[in-house]
């Protein structure tokens, strides 16, 4: 179920009931004026990723969502075509067949991550779908920068708003994000059902 934020107090009834909090939607308002540096700073620049580095990207998007829905207790079938059915509605969004948007982020000539951007659903919100950095380029702001790039393109697109949704367990990610100025708009709970026997 979904919890939405003003609704949180009922969080510690549904902890009781068994539910457990996986993922998190979170959100933060942006736009031309509320852009501190519009530009990324020296030294960094960004491509569009090539249908290699998509293909790439797409790979890794389907064992990174089926681990994650494995190690939430889910059979491993279910969360693999899960992991799948997201990404054909990712590229659904929109209309058109790959309508999220991949870039690649280079400093000093070197690749060090990846950003996947698009809408919300309903068109009015910029949405990032995954921010990735290369492990051995983490913890030097790198995700700071590849965040300011989602919010230009969110902005320049005449979005006032950006979301995105994180799991619970990736606190790495939350805490960029957080630092980012984005807060909780809900939360996403589950409880396991048991079987009649």
């Amino acid at each position: 179920m979904t919890l939405p934020s003003f609704r949180f107090g009922d969080l510690p009834m549904l902890s009781r009931a068994g539910y457990k909090e996986f993922a998190y939607d979170l959100g933060k308002r942006v736009g031309l004026s509320n852009r501190a540096d519009p530009e990324l700073g020296e030294g960094y620049a960004t491509v569009c990723t090539s249908q290699a580095g998509r293909e790439l990207w797409e790979r890794g998007f389907l064992r990174g969502y089926a681990a994650v829905l494995r190690d939430l207790g889910l059979p491993g079938g279910y969360a693999e075509s899960s992991a799948r059915k997201a990404l054909t509605s990712l590229a659904r969004l929109g209309g058109a067949a790959a309508s999220y948007q991949l870039q690649d982020l280079f400093h000093q000539g070197e690749h060090v991550g990846r950003l996947c951007l698009g809408k919300s659903a309903d068109g009015r919100n910029g949405f990032v779908h995954d921010v990735g950095v290369e492990k051995k380029h983490q913890g030097r702001g790198h995700g700071r920068v590849l965040l300011q790039l989602a919010e230009n393109h969110a902005a320049s697109a005449g979005n006032t708003d950006m979301a995105l949704t994180v799991f619970r367990k990736n606190t790495r990610a939350t805490n960029l994000y957080r630092a980012a100025g984005f807060s909780r708009t809900s939360i996403h709970l589950m409880r396991q059902l048991l079987r009649a026997s």
